[in-house]
């Protein structure tokens, strides 16, 4: 079974569903994903300076309600709920994330203990909530590697 139809079958079960590092390239998860029928959504902290930016990236990307604060409590919050999407299956996949956890260690080991618990929520729900941090050149997650097959 190659990675696509692995991942075609892992990604609906919500049993499995969490945080994980990803070491094959995101376009198969992408793909994966939209062929299962989730919700698949990028998100480039390439930008991203400190919390206050880490929020702004989930926020733009995820159409959060302008109601949303800024804090970690307010992203808990937006991300246990998502009312304002279509469906009940997400894949979040964190983009660029070595230069914002060589700055602001703290503030991603924070937002990966949220996201964790914000995946045990939806798990808990029967719905799968997914959190892919790619390896880069020279650094990865200090997170579990998907296992495939």
């Amino acid at each position: 079974m190659n990675s696509i139809s692995s991942l075609r079958t892992l990604l609906p079960d919500s049993k499995r569903a969490g945080v994980y590092r990803l070491a094959i390239d995101s376009t198969t998860i992408i793909a994966a994903a939209k062929t299962a029928g989730m919700q698949v959504f990028k998100i480039d902290l390439a930008k991203a300076h400190g919390k206050s930016g880490l929020f702004d990236a989930f926020s733009k990307t995820l159409k959060f309600p302008k109601h949303c604060a800024k804090n970690w409590a307010a992203l808990n919050d937006c991300l246990t709920d998502l009312a304002w999407l279509e469906g009940t299956s997400w894949v979040l996949i964190l983009a660029n994330c070595k230069p914002f956890v060589a700055r602001y260690q703290a503030d991603f080991d924070v937002a990966l203990e949220l996201l964790e618990g914000v995946s045990a929520s939806w798990r808990e729900d029967g719905k799968p909530f997914w959190l892919f941090i790619p390896d880069q050149p020279g650094w990865s997650a200090d997170l579990p590697e998907i296992a495939l097959g």
